[in-house]
């Protein structure tokens, strides 16, 4: 009976399946009901940023546990150009948008600063938002471990020790990693006119 209705589910969410119009090979159907089945949102013929792409993101400002609060920005910029194709699809030095998630600065008993933030997006030329998330543990050696709490107590004197805060360098260095594909919302042929500087982008408006 239980061999009966696992066919009978398998037949119906093949059904469904094809009935979307998403092309499953047979190997992969019949694999289905254990796999993970990806789809990519991007628009046939589109160009797009593939998912897993590291970028590489730099500090702009020193940023300490010292002055940091919850929700502050983080000043970043993208290190290099993005291209695809031969055209220059996201900038060196664009903006890229971080935001703290933990901050505490330090205090006595040597109560170590804690300071954590969260790489959260960069903007393509004609507007389109590129989803990053940071990858940990692979940022610049002038970080020694900053992301971890800095917590030191000593046993002789340790009430009158204050602890340390933790401080990012400006000039530090991030890989964040593009967590999804992107659709850049243009043809593929039509790319290098799409991401031309000299032409103005954003919310276009027409009032008759």
């Amino acid at each position: 009976m239980k061999g009966s209705l696992k066919k009978f589910v398998a037949a119906v969410c093949a059904g469904m399946v094809l009935s979307s119009g998403i092309y499953i090979a047979p190997a992969a159907a019949a694999r289905h009901s254990s796999a993970v089945m990806r789809v990519s949102p991007v628009k046939r013929g589109n160009a797009y940023i593939p998912e897993g792409i590291v970028l590489q993101v730099e500090l702009t400002k020193e940023l300490s546990s010292k002055t940091a609060h919850v929700g502050d920005a983080v000043p970043l910029r993208l290190v290099e150009n993005l291209i695809i194709n031969d055209v220059v699809v996201i900038p060196a030095g664009t903006k890229v948008r971080g935001v703290v998630t933990k901050a505490r600065k330090a205090g006595g008993l040597g109560r170590g600063g804690k300071l954590e933030f969260m790489i959260v997006s960069v903007n393509t030329i004609n507007g389109v938002k590129v989803p990053l998330q940071y990858t940990k543990g692979e940022h610049g050696a002038g970080d020694a471990g900053a992301i971890a709490v800095v917590a030191f107590v000593s046993i002789v004197g340790g009430v009158f020790m204050k602890g340390k805060n933790v401080v990012y360098n400006e000039g530090l260095l991030f890989n964040a990693e593009v967590t999804a594909d992107v659709d850049l919302n243009v043809p593929l042929e039509n790319l290098r006119e799409a991401m031309d500087e000299s032409k103005p982008h954003g919310v276009a408006i027409t009032i008759q």
